[in-house]
C-alpha cells in the first residue's frame, strides 16, 4: 500500500487534470438561436420596432416577435451581407408567414408577411390566396431574395 501512494502521486502529476466542470456527454447539438429571438435582442430590437411601427395594424405576434421561428442564415444580396430568416404565426404557419432580413450593422430590418386566405382551395393552391405585405421599405434585390425564399417551399404552388 505504501508503494501505490507515491506512483499515484506521480500518475497525477504526468496527467492532465480533468476540468473541474466537465461537459454533459451528450451528441445532441446545442440549440440554434432562431429568428425571432433575433428580433427581441437588444442590438437588433430598434431595427424590428422601425420597421413595425411604419407598418399600420401589424399583427401582434409580428410586432413582438412572439412566433414560430427557423434558425437565421446569412444572406449576400447585392454585395452585402444580411442575416435572413423566417417565423410564423403560432399555430397558423400555414396561413401567416414572414421572411425577414436584418443589415449586418443591425440598424435596419425589411421583410415579407404572407397571408393565405382561409378557404379550402389554399390547401392545395396557397399561392393563389395569398396577399403579400412588404414591411421596411425593402428594395428590389431584397424583393426578389424574399420571394424567392417563400417560393423555396415545396408546397408553394
Amino acid at each position: 500500500m505504501k508503494t501505490l501512494a507515491p506512483l499515484l502521486l506521480s500518475l497525477s502529476i504526468l496527467l492532465p487534470a480533468a476540468p473541474a466542470i466537465a461537459a454533459p456527454a451528450s451528441s445532441a447539438p446545442a440549440a440554434e438561436a432562431v429568428f425571432a429571438e433575433l428580433a427581441r435582442q437588444p442590438d437588433y430590437q430598434a431595427a424590428w420596432m422601425s420597421m413595425t411601427a411604419g407598418a399600420k395594424d401589424a399583427p401582434e405576434w409580428l410586432r413582438e416577435a412572439r412566433a414560430t421561428s427557423a434558425p437565421y442564415h446569412s444572406a449576400f444580396i447585392a454585395g452585402k451581407r444580411y442575416l435572413a430568416g423566417e417565423m410564423c404565426k403560432p399555430h397558423d404557419c400555414a396561413s401567416n408567414r414572414f421572411f425577414g432580413l436584418f443589415s449586418a450593422d443591425k440598424r435596419r430590418a425589411v421583410g415579407l408577411l404572407v397571408t393565405v386566405a382561409d378557404v379550402p382551395e389554399a390547401v392545395d393552391h396557397p399561392a393563389k390566396h395569398a396577399s403579400y405585405r412588404w414591411f421596411g421599405k425593402p428594395d428590389k434585390n431584397q424583393r426578389a431574395y424574399l420571394m424567392q425564399q417563400l417560393k423555396q417551399d415545396p408546397n408553394w404552388k
